[in-house]
């Protein structure tokens, strides 16, 4: 029975608004694990599948498959995944180990999981915190420039659409959400406006509100 004790944040964001970099600093900082390629590495080696023949299909999903993916429910963490052969792994085979193995971390540990849809696949966990980071296109592009090490400002932009659409089609398609929507979250921060190190304590002071956890080094009460 998973561990309702952990949490979790699940850390939804845009391409070039800082989702690694914070993730890895709010886990830093609180002790969590983090997750983020991890995932895509243990869903590789469970399908027999090599990463890099996989990375391309993560947070994406076929036109083929988007009906079907309307009713593949992601609730029932009960119910045994059979994976296939490895010359047929398709989207769904790898979202579906993807959220098996999202599950398995949450029931275990406190973690700070990146993107891959956790906050819809884990959304009867008492322990979760559920945060989107978005920021301007123009921050963004800067930001892809400079983390990709581009000069060109179109090929940022590209990269920027390009990614935008693919995540938001996955979370639309799997889930049946709009992944700008805040209503899904509990916290949206535009990264562009607070800085990362300003993002960064809002979700720490988020996760400690909701979770009434100590500050580091504090003692804990009688």
């Amino acid at each position: 029975m998973e561990n309702m004790k952990t949490t979790v944040v699940a850390l939804s964001r845009q391409l070039g608004s800082g989702g690694s970099y914070i993730g890895r600093r709010v886990a830093g900082r609180l002790g969590f694990k983090y997750l983020d390629r991890e995932i895509l590495q243990r869903a590789a080696q469970y399908l027999g599948e090599e990463e890099d023949r996989l990375s391309h299909r993560e947070e994406r999903v076929s036109g083929f498959w988007e009906n079907l993916l309307r009713t593949f429910s992601f609730s029932t963490p009960e119910a045994g995944y059979v994976a296939p052969a490895p010359a047929l792994v398709y989207d769904k085979d790898l979202i579906a180990v993807e959220a098996e193995i999202i599950r398995e971390v949450a029931g275990a540990h406190d973690a700070v999981i990146m993107g891959r849809g956790a906050s819809y696949i884990l959304a009867g966990h008492a322990g979760l915190v559920k945060v989107f980071l978005h920021a301007s296109r123009e921050f963004r592009m800067q930001r892809v420039m400079e983390v990709y090490s581009l000069s060109d400002p179109d090929q940022a932009f590209s990269m920027i659409e390009d990614t935008d659409r693919r995540r938001e089609r996955f979370v639309h398609t799997a889930f049946g959400v709009h992944m700008r929507d805040a209503r899904n979250y509990h916290l949206c921060i535009d990264t562009g406006a607070t800085g990362f190190e300003a993002a960064e304590q809002m979700v720490i002071m988020l996760i400690r509100s909701l979770r009434n956890l100590p500050e580091p080094g504090a003692a804990n009460p009688e």
